[in-house]
């Protein structure tokens, strides 16, 4: 049995697939290490297939310098939209780190093996559920469908550059005040636990502080942890549900 493929659908793979390699590089839950590689090759390459024809029927010009150039277009959009779903999904792993550094396990930050960075308890506990709940609101679908109408807007992942700097600048702002606000219940309650153990210090000075302090900001830490986490699940899909809305803007002028 003989396949034939049309030159133009070769060129869309070749293309879809610079741009999908990107994608699943950098967004989550894609780019976890702890997916298999042949897992993401066979995504990215099962994503080719499906829009190799599509991306084909664009493109007019074969010769060298527009072909690199093309490559380059389509590597940056779908880095652009990952990195979009990157950085929002970043806050809740940084809201865990400023639990962590408040109550002072940030000094006993370990190496984390499947990331490869050093990363303290709560604020990799944070990742993980963040993971977790991304299934579970199906936000790996939601991903590849903005993927998949990314290509469809741009099909040539022709973007404007300015536009796409400034939407990650604002994504990151957002990042930040997500992460303040996932955080700020217990950090509050840490920051008055640290008012009333200085005027504790003050009354008695006898009293090692430093020691009764830390098992006494780990155990509402944990107790207060164990309050917030119903609001994970809404704070997720609104991040996920931000940044894709931000990307589609790019990609839609």
């Amino acid at each position: 049995m003989n396949l034939t493929f049309a030159p133009a659908t070769i060129v869309g793979f070749c293309l879809v697939l610079v741009r999908s390699s990107a994608f699943v590089t950098l967004c989550p839950p894609f780019n976890s290490p702890a997916l298999p590689a042949r897992v993401k090759v066979g995504f990215a390459v099962s994503l080719s297939f499906l829009l190799a024809t599509r991306i084909g029927e664009q493109v007019t010009d074969i010769s060298t310098s527009a072909l690199i150039a093309g490559f380059g277009s389509q590597f940056l959009a779908g880095l652009g939209l990952a990195a979009f779903v990157f950085v929002i999904f970043q806050a809740l792993q940084s809201a865990g780190e400023l639990i962590d550094l408040q109550v002072g396990f940030s000094m006993g930050a370990l190496l984390d093996p499947l990331s490869g960075n050093m990363s303290a308890p709560i604020g990799r506990f944070h990742q993980l559920l963040g993971i977790t709940i991304l299934f579970a609101i199906n936000g790996h679908v939601l991903v590849t469908r903005a993927f998949l109408e990314s290509v469809h807007a741009a099909p040539l992942g022709k973007i404007d550059t300015g536009a796409l700097a400034e939407g990650l600048v604002h994504m990151v702002a957002t990042l930040l005040i997500a992460s303040i606000e996932i955080a700020l219940p217990i950090i509050t309650a840490l920051f008055l636990t640290e008012v009333a153990l200085g005027l504790l210090g003050k009354a008695a000075p006898q009293l090692n502080i430093l020691v009764i302090g830390f098992g006494l900001k780990a155990m509402i830490a944990f107790s207060l942890l164990s309050a917030t986490l119903v609001l994970l699940p809404g704070s997720t899909e609104s991040l996920v549900g931000q940044g894709i809305r931000a990307a589609g803007r790019i990609f839609r002028g």
